[in-house]
């Protein structure tokens, strides 16, 4: 994961350093402020999971170029999706996508580029190879440099899409498994938004498993995460709900539970947390009542969260029983063979 905040520059030098950190983006491109006059703003969230990257920026008197020259010599082509939440303008091959409330715009690596922000906005972006991605520009360019944040994926495909980038720090081996989910979903959003709905259907099924768990795992300190609050974001009923859990071996009651106080038992161990109280890390661990917390962490791990704190690093070596993603994904591979 990596960060960059122009604001640690000196205002004097802030062109150069703007323009040198597009320049090492996943796709290179030129920038400068769309002012001259006015300071520019550029804060970056650059992390990979898998082939895939994921972005996170917020940018102000903004203006992203890339040549046809540069974008010819791409040795590898990408598509771009951008979400942006305010002002932004997307424009190549003689399209342009200018929206005031926020956009979902795809593009691509291979054409000349250019990207507009005059005010302040958010912008999320994916870029994932076409190669992985596995659809042929002749169906593609249909979508490209058009908002496709309407189709019926969009605000899915939006709410997923700041989850991801919204997760903790991951392995590589965890960060990995959650790339070809990923694609699916982004490819059932393209061919809907490209207007075959049967085409979708098979991705958006065989992703839903991998996409509850990523929301568990982004939701689980949430006191009020229950199976009733999962199948309303996911506008699928519980019945459907435990049905794709079941298929994961995954009990949600006990997956939450287990999660929390696996999450509980690092923090309370954490020199960061020294000061903090255990009643508040309960809180953060999602158990807004203190007693409840200390019997279910006694029964997990044979101590009070007090003790616990206490004991060296040897005596807290036991099992802490989790699902992680990497597992999730390959039992829902398994699920789909």
């Amino acid at each position: 994961m990596r960060y960059f905040n122009l604001t640690d520059g000196v205002r004097s030098s802030r062109v150069e350093i703007l323009d040198e950190a597009a320049r090492t983006c996943s796709v290179p491109f030129r920038a400068r402020p769309a002012d001259p006059g006015r300071g520019v703003a550029f804060q970056h969230m650059d992390r990979y999971f898998g082939g895939i990257n994921v972005t996170q920026t917020a940018l102000d008197n903004f203006h992203g170029f890339r040549s046809a020259n540069v974008a010819r010599r791409d040795p590898m082509p990408r598509l771009i999706l951008t979400v942006s939440s305010g002002p932004y303008a997307i424009e190549q091959n003689g399209r342009m996508d200018r929206q005031r409330s926020g956009s979902m715009v795809p593009y691509w690596s291979r054409d000349a580029l250019r990207l507009r922000a005059d005010e302040p906005t958010q912008a999320r972006s994916i870029t994932v190879t076409m190669e992985e991605l596995g659809m042929p520009y002749l169906f593609l360019r249909d979508v490209m440099v058009r908002n496709i944040g309407r189709s019926p994926l969009g605000p899915l495909v939006d709410k997923y899409l700041t989850e991801l980038a919204g997760l903790p720090e991951l392995s590589e081996a965890q960060a990995a498994a959650l790339a070809h989910p990923t694609v699916d979903l982004l490819r059932a959003l393209l061919t809907t938004a490209g207007g075959d709905e049967f085409l979708s259907r098979q991705p958006l099924s065989q992703t839903m498993g991998m996409r509850i768990m990523l929301y568990l795992r982004t939701h689980a300190g949430d006191p009020e995460l229950s199976a009733d609050k999962l199948a309303a974001h996911f506008g699928i009923s519980k019945r459907y709900l435990y049905a794709v859990l079941a298929r994961m071996n995954v009990t949600l009651g006990e997956w939450i539970r287990t999660e929390r106080l696996s999450r509980a038992a690092r923090a309370l161990v954490n020199p960061a947390n020294a000061l903090v109280s255990v009643a508040a890390i309960a809180r953060m661990s999602g158990y807004p009542d203190h007693s409840s917390f200390s019997r279910a962490f006694k029964q997990q791990y044979g101590c009070t969260p007090s003790e616990w704190r206490l004991r060296t690093d040897t005596d807290r070596m036991i099992r802490q029983t989790r699902i992680t993603l990497p597992e999730i994904a390959e039992i829902s591979s398994e699920t789909r063979h």
